[in-house]
């Protein structure tokens, strides 16, 4: 029997307007367990109604005590840590040990940081000359639409609403259609936390109805988008009707470069959890591995062994390492082009099949995959795929690998493999990404800012940065002598 989910509009749980619904289904089995409001443009005009009715009351309130409710969610989602996480595997499919164990927890401590945060944030004054003040100031943007991925449903949602809503903002979050339920419960536990009516609202429906409605919407100031850059360009387009800004935080073919002089046995690890953390269903994955030549064969033969042996199954068993794809046409997807790199002349060193086990029969699963000898003109290895297949290929020198890891229309991460510190740092700087890790990959925090560049977006998630996004700087100037400035006058008189 499947469990009835309801929407979040004004403090109240809704049916949507149509009475139509959605299913949720488990990616572990393939069988649904929950079903969602599919939502249209009616349920999001009064999503948006509600917020805009409750957006002044709420930007009224002092920084310091909407930063004192957000410490109250932050506990309650400590509180209902085990019961998160496990909605949110049965949903997304993501293994427990990763959901309980770093996701949930993620999500209070992001509303924790932003509580903190934000009541540090102050304008600046501007030294115009001693006849006027001059000074600036940050204030909320009005209502904000939140459209979020599959991928990690209730960090990415509280990544954007923890700043949206503490600097004064009201929302309306689009979770996913295919895994929506951790962000109906985080808003259910918003209002328990003291967070009034209409603030948070949480619609569910297809992004062609319900996410171009927020999208085209007059009463929305802002939209913040996380998801694939296909949809981050449809959205640029419509939100240009109404000339509202976007934030996108899309795509990403991210290259993970090991050069001669790297510690072998670390890049191996750095890149068993680049590549498979999550099933590769990571916009920053590593993706694309650029190795010495001198190196090549002995990573290639230690890189495969150690994927091979991850643990792949039921992700609701903590000992579970790799879990299914999220949906069944993803799954589809990322076979495509398993097919397509086969054809294409790559090597296959690992995988590149369903895994035929009892735990995994009947779920999307794929396992872990690895190609050799590649080239940048492969498809797969320009294009996102979204999973657990990467390509190896071989460097003579850091021109060429710096160039390679630049040949792609994306540029949201990457990472460099090197004891030497300095050249690290050189070949960071030579980088086109957003963010370059250094004998890292992966490695996201609260206090670092996260966003790309190209076809990977614009805009930035987490840190103080993300307090300017929701919010609008706004000049005064205050004359104090009585004697405005008129330039021009003198000439005219």
């Amino acid at each position: 029997m499947t469990q009835e989910y309801k929407v979040l509009i004004g403090g109240k749980w809704r049916e949507a307007t149509s009475g139509e619904r959605m299913e949720v289904i488990n990616p572990a089995n393939g069988r649904p367990f929950a079903s969602v409001p599919r939502c249209g443009p009616e349920d999001v005009d009064r999503a948006v109604e509600a917020a805009l009715e409750a957006q002044p009351a709420w930007a009224g309130r002092p920084m310091s005590e909407r930063s004192k409710v957000l410490l109250k969610l932050s506990q309650l989602i400590r509180d209902h840590l085990e019961d998160l996480a496990k909605l949110e595997t049965m949903e997304q499919g993501s293994p427990i040990r990763k959901t309980m164990g770093m996701d949930i927890p993620s999500c209070a401590e992001h509303f924790e940081y932003f509580a903190g945060i934000a009541r540090g944030m102050t304008g600046e004054t501007l030294p115009v000359g001693p006849w006027a003040a001059s000074m600036t100031v940050h204030e909320p943007l009005g209502v904000v639409g939140l459209i979020t991925p599959w991928n990690f449903p209730a960090l990415m949602v509280v990544w954007k609403m923890a700043a949206a809503i503490v600097t004064g903002n009201t929302c309306v979050v689009k979770p996913p259609s295919v895994a929506p339920l951790t962000s109906l419960r985080i808003g259910e536990l918003a209002m328990e936390a003291g967070i009034p009516s209409g603030v948070v609202n949480v619609i569910t429906g297809p992004g062609s109805t319900a996410g171009e409605s927020i999208v085209r919407h007059r009463g929305i100031a802002k939209i913040g988008f996380t998801g694939d850059s296909a949809t981050g360009k449809r959205i640029m387009s419509l939100a240009s009707e109404t000339v509202k800004p976007v934030g996108l935080e899309l795509g990403g073919k991210n290259p993970f470069i090991v050069l001669a002089d790297a510690d072998i046995e670390s890049a191996v690890e750095g890149a068993v959890w680049g590549a498979f953390f999550n099933s590769g269903q990571v916009c920053a994955a590593a993706s694309r591995f650029y190795i010495h030549e001198s190196l090549y064969e002995e990573f290639a033969r230690k890189f495969v062994a150690r994927a091979g042996a991850l643990r792949m199954g039921d992700p609701m068993n903590m000992e579970t390492v790799i879990g299914p794809l999220a949906y069944k046409e993803h799954r589809d997807k990322v076979e495509s082009y398993i097919a397509e790199a086969k054809r294409s002349g790559a090597k296959l060193l690992l995988g590149g099949e369903r895994p035929d086990t009892p735990q995994t029969r009947g779920g999307y699963f794929v396992a872990p995959t690895v190609f050799g000898d590649c080239t940048n003109d492969m498809t797969f290895m320009q294009d996102e795929m979204f999973g657990p297949v990467v390509g190896l290929a071989r460097f003579q020198t850091i021109d060429e690998a710096v160039a390679l890891a630049n040949d792609t229309k994306y540029g949201l991460s990457g990472s460099v493999w090197t004891k030497d510190v300095r050249a690290g740092l050189v070949i960071a700087g030579r980088m086109k990404a957003g963010t370059v890790w250094v004998n890292e990959h992966l490695c996201i925090s609260c206090e670092t800012p996260w966003g790309g560049c190209k076809e990977s977006g614009w805009g930035k998630d987490a840190s103080t940065m993300a307090l300017e996004e929701y919010t609008l700087t706004k000049h005064i100037y205050v004359d104090l002598i009585g004697q405005p400035d008129r330039p021009w006058y003198g000439i005219l008189k």
